[in-house]
């Protein structure tokens, strides 16, 4: 019994997180389920009951970027991957050109003037936090390059296409492309 009930907490649990990133996105139920590439009434129906198929689950974590959480959670049970995490990163440039520096998890982020500067923010006092979906949509209102390449470097290709696929804007997308193929190309 105590089992069961634990599932059924992790059922309502990922249902509950899954949603509130969805509406973190500002996506409806169907917008997401195409994203992910799911039909809606299977999406729709997760929402409601918190079931759905492994692999549709594993859609929907790739889709939000927490798949590298679950690889990391099933690798554990591998005994050569704790010999693996022993052993030093051996693409250190790769890795700092395109691994963010916040990690995908992480819900809000906290303004420093000195990196992401003040012309958006000039009546906020460093130190605000900001909610890391209203940050990359505010970033995004008023890009620039070098807004971009910021927003890239601290979210990552994976975290931040989304925002700018939902601005719908063909110059932001070009420029967004052009960048992500300069990082991929000196990584």
């Amino acid at each position: 019994m105590a089992l069961l009930y634990k599932i059924e907490e992790l059922l309502q649990q990922s249902k509950k997180s899954v949603r509130n990133e969805r509406i973190a996105l500002g996506l409806t139920q169907k917008e997401f389920a195409d994203l992910i590439g799911l039909k809606y009434a299977t999406y729709r129906h997760f929402e409601q009951e918190g079931k759905i198929s492994l692999e549709n689950f594993l859609s929907i974590l790739n889709t939000l970027n927490k798949s590298v959480e679950y690889k990391k959670f099933l690798d554990g049970f591998e005994f050569e991957s704790a010999k693996e995490r022993a052993k030093p990163e051996r693409n250190t440039k790769q890795n700092s050109m395109t691994k963010p520096i916040v990690a995908p998890s992480q819900k809000q982020i906290t303004l420093d003037k000195e990196i992401f500067g003040n012309e958006l923010f000039y009546s906020v006092e460093n130190g605000h936090v900001y909610e890391v979906s209203t940050f990359i949509s505010i970033m995004l209102s008023h890009y620039t390059d070098e807004k971009l390449v910021l927003l890239l470097r601290y979210f990552g290709i994976e975290r931040l296409k989304p925002y700018v696929l939902k601005e719908k804007n063909i110059d932001l997308l070009k420029k967004f492309n052009k960048h992500v193929a300069y990082l991929k190309k000196r990584a």
